[in-house]
């Protein structure tokens, strides 16, 4: 496929922040043209951000990316066996948070409600350099959905020399994970080639499911990347099949329901392809240029199938010690069996300072829709340094999200059509103190966010809506250090979210979930344990208990080149559900709970050639 196949389109602009838990307190620190990043400046000291390299995902013990999602509680992962993925940061909504990779977006246009859903299956953490976790609202710099946060994933390039690794899992349920990378060349060229490949038997997912069969996963994704420090192409190829249960109708008597039939054994596949060319251009040693050309099409078995194709210009500028971020952007998301389309244009501009212990941030976005008009929003950050390394910090942005096609148009099965759906518009305020101590840093965070026209499916009436409002807010603690040559996090977030002014909690928003996480090197063993407590959450009407997870793992270095790792997940084999399959509140138990895999074990091996 030749750069003219290409429709234009728009990847979010990309902004990158380095808070991550081990952060140093200082000003901002501002360059152009950082390395696997994307090619804009670092704000290490405003947005609450977590970090991750190869390295620290590996020590996690993770063999799939929603695996290591669940080991950062903080991003509210569901994930609920034989159900679809999402997350729900900071209590917001699943289509609230956006997913980059390499400066593109990939929330699906062919999910439920504009989320990533299904492409949280296809991330291949081998191909991972780096992963950051933004909290708060992005979308001035990042671009619609970016409401509740955004995750920015940067992919490896070949650019190492000569390199081949090979690794594989095997674990409980008969899961098995492949996974081959190899590259060569150096800044001046290179070339890399990934394949990854994960199965599983699964477990019976649904209590309705009599029949005693398991609902198995398959995942494969194989990607080429090709060119050179202002020059690269890949093309990324994904598949993913999942067995599930459903019913096939019913009625209700009694208050209960009846279905009138399980179906059992049925598969969805979701299939994607993406083609993704960045050429960056250094003007001089205080402007830099990056184009951005992608596309990306989904066939889903279960809906329509869709194509996405965006094009970013970004200009990173240096101006008497302050850095100008200004961009153009142009996304399209079209249904290929109707040809309907939506568009956004975007221009977008962002300023930031350090002026002597203030560090600011500043920026707006311009956007026309190709159905909702115009809508201009901003952002505005500040970080204060006191004395004893004490740090203030304040957000405050504005955000906006369309409806996408699917919603626009739904089918007959979700309530048909709604031409009068709104886009969403939302407030959202953060402020935060952050300590250093000797022995690490502690944080305490803020935060509200207040949206307009919030899109949400229901169940009764079957259909696409606008809720008037939605409100999130909370603190989230966090406190990580060192102790006798031990790494330990703790951190804990409360949300209470509520829709319309309800008091009632959404579907699928704990109140509080804490995490700790205690982790040492022995020698060649590096070993990790990781609690995990979530409070009780509701989902379409029934209440699920709250459970305590234990997570261990621990990996040995032969040498430089060879690495065996070991891993128990649900230590304790607790028993627990976290959905429902019921479309009203009398028939949870007749139709179904999803049920979540007990104690599993994993063991791993991994070779550097």
């Amino acid at each position: 496929m030749n750069i003219k196949q290409l429709s234009l389109a728009a990847a979010v602009s990309a902004l990158t922040f380095t808070t991550a838990t081990n952060a140093v307190l200082g000003p901002i620190p501002i360059y152009l043209n950082t390395e696997y990043r994307i090619d804009v400046p670092v704000i290490g000291s405003i947005a609450s951000t977590l970090s991750f390299d190869a390295e620290d995902i590996k020590a996690t013990g993770a063999g799939t990316f929603l695996d290591f999602l669940g080991t950062v509680p903080s991003v509210g992962l569901f994930n609920a066996q034989g159900n679809v993925p999402a997350i729900f940061m900071r209590g917001g909504h699943s289509n609230h948070t956006l997913f980059i990779i390499d400066g593109v977006k990939v929330n699906g246009a062919d999910s439920i409600n504009g989320a990533i859903e299904h492409g949280l299956k296809n991330i291949s953490l081998n191909d991972i350099e780096k992963i950051e976790i933004i909290k708060g609202s992005g979308s001035v710099l990042y671009g619609s959905a970016a409401i509740a946060g955004v995750i920015s994933i940067t992919t490896k390039k070949g650019a190492d020399g000569k390199r081949v690794t090979v690794s594989a899992k095997f674990g409980t349920n008969n899961s098995k994970t492949y996974a081959l990378s190899a590259s060569n060349g150096d800044k001046d060229g290179f070339v890399r080639f990934t394949h990854n490949k994960y199965t599983t038997d699964g477990i019976n997912a649904r209590t309705i499911d009599t029949d005693g069969e398991k609902d198995g996963i398959s995942n494969h994704s194989t990607q080429i990347k090709i060119g050179d420090k202002n020059f690269d192409i890949s093309y990324l190829e994904t598949k993913n099949t999942t067995e599930y249960d459903d019913t096939t109708g019913g009625y209700t008597w009694g208050g209960i329901y009846i279905p009138l039939d399980v179906d059992t054994n049925k598969q969805h596949e979701v299939e994607s392809t993406k083609i993704t060319i960045n050429a960056n251009k250094e003007f001089s040693a205080t402007w830099n240029a990056k184009l951005t050309l992608a596309r990306i099409e989904t066939n889903d078995t279960l809906s329509e199938d869709y194509i996405s194709t965006t094009i970013t210009i970004l200009n990173d500028i240096e101006v008497d010690d302050a850095l100008v971020n200004i961009g153009l952007s142009k996304v399209e998301d079209k249904r290929l069996n109707t040809g309907n389309s939506l568009s956004s244009n975007d221009l977008f501009v962002n300023w930031q300072k350090n002026i002597g212990s203030i560090d600011i941030n500043t920026g707006a976005r311009y956007i026309k829709h190709s159905k909702f008009g115009n809508e201009t929003i901003y952002n505005l950050g500040a970080a204060k340094y006191l004395d004893n390394g004490i740090k203030l910090t304040g957000t405050y942005g504005t955000a906006f999200l369309a409806p996408t096609l699917k919603q626009i148009n739904a089918p007959e099965s979700w309530g048909g059509p709604n031409l009068n759906l709104k886009p969403e518009t939302s407030k959202n305020i953060e402020l935060g103190l952050e300590k250093s101590h000797d022995w690490g840093v502690s944080v305490i965070k803020l935060f509200k966010t207040k949206s307009k026209n919030q899109i949400a499916y229901v169940y009764s009436p079957t259909a696409y809506i606008n809720n008037d409002t939605y409100l999130a807010k909370g603190v989230e603690l966090s406190v990580n250090a060192n102790i006798a040559g031990y790494d330990i996090n703790l951190d804990h977030t409360y949300s209470k979210t509520s829709v319309n002014d309800s008091d009632t909690q959404p579907d699928r928003h704990p109140k509080n979930i804490t995490n700790l996480t205690a982790s040492k090197q022995y020698g060649k063993f590096n070993s990790r344990a990781q609690v995990i407590k979530k409070s009780s959450s509701i989902d379409q009407g029934f209440e699920f208990n709250g459970y305590t997870l234990i997570n261990l793992s621990t990996n040995y270095a032969f040498n430089d080149n060879a690495k065996v790792s070991f891993g128990i997940k649900n230590a304790t084999d607790k028993n627990y559900t976290i959905s429902s399959a019921g479309a009203d509140t009398s028939g949870f138990e007749s139709k179904g709970l999803y049920l979540q895999p007990g104690r599993t074990f994993e063991l791993g091996l991994e070779y550097k050639f």
